[in-house]
């Protein structure tokens, strides 16, 4: 029982935030966003969205404000939620003020860009289903403290990220490349979301910049800047104007252009980014879901230069490939504005290997635990529980590492830290555990677990090339590891259990007497 009234007044609001209906409203927004808004692109999904996030944040900003501030009352929390949400969501899409601070303010998370439009203000009559669910709990009996904390405990976080991942970020990425009057144009998108195999289809150029020399950018409004009823196709061979028989091409799903100087049909490769090197590249990349489709050489144009030519080359999310007339070729990135470009490393020593890192820290506490407990003496069934706690923590990293799921891993990464502390405290003073094959056992884990970490780290850093190479690596250190464990194991099985102390071996009155 709440003996505060700022107590009961914060368990009204959670009541409301963890009510099914504004849950359900978190969980669509969640999978709206992140799952039918790549899938099924348009309206229908935008909109869905702004009726998902109004049924629930009166529900949000209510429960935050009770908690911050305890003496205000549910029921003013409650209006200042509705009225908070209303106002705030119609400055936002009605005016360009408000569209700007949004962006700003969302792009403390992640690059986002929040649009003016006054069509989304159809879903302000979501708020009457928040008004709705507030009349159903603000006279309902709270339930028992417990669960009403461990109902908070899971929604709040939840909401709150929902919340700061809702908006559509912008992601500049690269589709077209045209030669106008003397200079190149390079069209620019938003690579938000995965594209369909020809970028013509669905990412025609929002914007254009130019440049004379593959360095400097400046905004241009050629060669078009809407699109047209049927886009040009994609031009994946160009020739030098002087020069016909010298020619580039792009390589089909790759990043990758070939050269030929005879135009007999001898091409060389010219420049490319490994399969390895784009594997990385996606992992610094936000909504890359296909490599072979948002990483790859789209179109080529040659533009001459004084003292030769250069080629640019659209690369899609990965921006531009210039070819300078010295015959030197760079990565620039993406125009983003006049002047600017974006582009990642193709190498970064232990960065975007965090889940692998998470991994290896997840395999040494499993093979402690299965290596301990053939030798135990008592307590056998509690360690084995802690192993499959250790076990169950490392099944369920392992598809947040596949996925590239930050929750999974944390999860796996916990639980299998909480089983073998589990075990260490189950094996303690067992006969059948001697010194020697524990402390072997966690030296085997240890050196298990800083192999793991250094094949992924090798793999960041551009040795080996390909994440292939760096898993069979990691694949190959924990059955090493694992071998090492089950020898020191099978020699603590030969030895037995340590002798039992004096007493335990004497009658009462022997012992007695043994001990004076």
């Amino acid at each position: 029982m709440d003996r505060t009234p700022g107590m009961r007044h914060a368990a009204v609001a959670l009541l409301w935030l963890t009510h099914p209906v504004t849950v359900g409203a978190v969980a669509l927004l969640l999978v709206n966003d992140h799952l039918l808004k790549a899938a099924y692109p348009g309206p229908v999904t935008g909109k869905l969205s702004d009726v998902a996030g109004l049924a629930f944040a009166p529900a949000l900003v209510a429960a935050v404000l009770c908690l911050l501030v305890p003496r205000v009352p549910a029921r003013v929390a409650a209006a200042a939620g509705l009225a908070g949400a209303g106002l705030a969501f119609t400055w936002v899409k009605a005016t360009a003020a408000g569209a700007g601070f949004a962006s700003a303010a969302w792009s403390v998370v992640r690059p986002s860009t929040v649009l003016a439009d006054v069509t989304d203000l159809a879903a302000l009559p979501a708020l009457a289903v928040a008004w709705w669910t507030w009349t159903r709990v603000r006279h309902a009996e709270l339930p028992e403290h417990w669960i009403r904390t461990v109902r908070a405990v899971l929604v709040l976080p939840v909401a709150v990220l929902a919340v700061a991942a809702t908006s559509a970020p912008y992601y500049p990425a690269a589709a077209r490349v045209e030669v106008v009057d003397g200079r190149a144009a390079i069209g620019t998108y938003n690579g938000y979301h995965a594209l369909n195999a020809d970028p013509a289809d669905d990412a025609w150029p929002s914007s254009w910049l130019s440049t004379a020399d593959g360095r400097t950018w400046f905004e241009d409004p050629a060669p078009t800047q809407t699109r047209p009823e049927t886009p040009p196709p994609l031009r994946t061979q160009a020739c030098v104007p002087d020069t016909p028989a010298h020619c580039y091409r792009v390589v089909p799903g790759r990043m990758a252009v070939e050269e030929t100087v005879d135009g007999a049909g001898a091409w060389r490769l010219s420049w490319e980014v490994s399969e390895g090197r784009r594997q990385f590249l996606a992992r610094q990349y936000n909504d890359i879901t296909a490599i072979g489709v948002d990483l790859v050489s789209a179109e080529l144009a040659v533009l001459p230069v004084a003292g030769g030519h250069i080629v640019l080359v659209a690369n899609r999310r990965d921006g531009v490939a210039v070819r300078f007339a010295d015959g030197t070729w760079q990565r620039v990135g993406t125009p983003v504005a006049a002047g600017t470009t974006t582009v990642e490393p193709l190498v970064a020593p232990g960065r975007h290997v965090l889940l692998e890192f998470a991994l290896a820290a997840t395999t040494g506490p499993v093979l402690v635990c299965l290596a301990v407990l053939p030798v135990l003496t008592r307590r056998r069934r509690l360690a084995a529980g802690a192993a499959g706690v250790a076990v169950l923590g490392l099944l369920v990293l392992l598809p947040g590492v596949a996925t590239g799921t930050w929750f999974a891993a944390i999860a796996g990464v916990l639980v299998a830290m909480a089983g073998l502390t589990w075990c260490l405290a189950t094996v303690a003073g067992d006969r059948g555990l001697r010194w020697w094959h524990l402390v072997g056992v966690l030296c085997a884990a240890v050196a298990t677990g800083l192999g793991i970490g250094w094949s992924f780290y090798g793999w960041s850093a551009g040795n080996p090339d390909g994440y292939g190479t760096a898993a069979r690596t990691a694949l190959a250190v924990t059955i090493g590891g694992a071998l090492v464990c089950a020898a020191v194991t099978l020699a603590a099985r030969l030895r037995g259990p340590r002798p039992a102390p004096p007493e335990t071996l004497l009658s009462g009155a022997e012992a007695r007497m043994w001990l004076g």
